[in-house]
């Protein structure tokens, strides 16, 4: 059985804004899958002690009024989710996350921040890094809802993090059955083979961006899938 046949861990957040170094989550869902059905799903809404700007509310949804009333702490999100990646780990179960660097950063900046232990993630699938490794010269946007559109896949209400890790598990399967040169490897070698791919197309779009005369990359983004985690300006441990 390869990987894409078996089961997977779908994780998404929503969030505060676009800035993994400094912004927090709002909402996190993590999505236990197999190969024919969602098998469970624990998703719940986090109060990140600031207020969620509204350009951000926009996207999701969720204000800051919600969040605060219905939302664990920043401390208990980051248990739960460290507690899931690691069980997922322990049971040999890959990762799947869409645009892995900025989730993976931000929850990194949650374990510092609460002394949990950084993770190793050695079995992380990213369908965004998957997607343009192999289909590298395919014109058009690859947010989720546009490979979802490319590969047929069902997304429920986009920016909802239950139905983004559900369609990201869907596209991360896809892609593994339709390119063998990622659905043969084993999921610790494609973590590695993401990371160099990664770089590579990093590496090329900051020469392009400088090309035109427009600024480079920083270099927290030429790495993946973890980019500089910072401790959170705000915790709210005490909820």
């Amino acid at each position: 059985m390869t990987w894409h046949d078996g089961p997977l861990l779908g994780f998404d957040l929503e969030t505060t804004g676009i800035h993994p170094s400094s912004d927090l989550p709002v909402q996190v869902a993590l999505v236990w899958t197999d190969a024919e059905r969602v098998l469970s799903t624990d998703t719940f809404l986090v109060d990140p002690g600031r207020e969620i700007p509204p350009d951000a509310t926009a996207i999701h949804g969720i204000t800051s009024e919600r969040a605060r009333s219905e939302g664990c702490s920043l401390a208990e999100a980051a248990r739960r989710i460290h507690a899931a990646v690691l069980r997922a780990t322990t049971d040999g179960v890959p990762v799947v996350a869409m645009n892995a660097g900025f989730d993976v950063t931000i929850a990194e900046g949650l374990f510092a921040a609460f002394a949990l232990g950084t993770l190793e993630w050695r079995a992380l699938l990213d369908p965004l890094v998957l997607d343009r490794h192999c289909d590298r010269f395919r014109k058009g946007k690859r947010r989720l809802d546009a490979l979802c559109e490319h590969y047929a896949v069902r997304l429920g209400r986009a920016h909802d993090a239950s139905a983004d890790a559900e369609a990201a598990v869907a596209l991360t399967r896809l892609i593994g059955a339709r390119y063998p040169e990622c659905g043969a490897l084993d999921p610790e070698t494609l973590t590695l083979r993401q990371a160099a791919w990664h770089q590579a197309w990093a590496h090329e779009y900051d020469s392009w961006r400088r090309s035109q005369g427009l600024a480079g990359l920083e270099a927290d983004d030429f790495n993946w899938p973890c980019r500089r985690a910072t401790v959170p300006a705000t915790t709210n441990e005490s909820r």
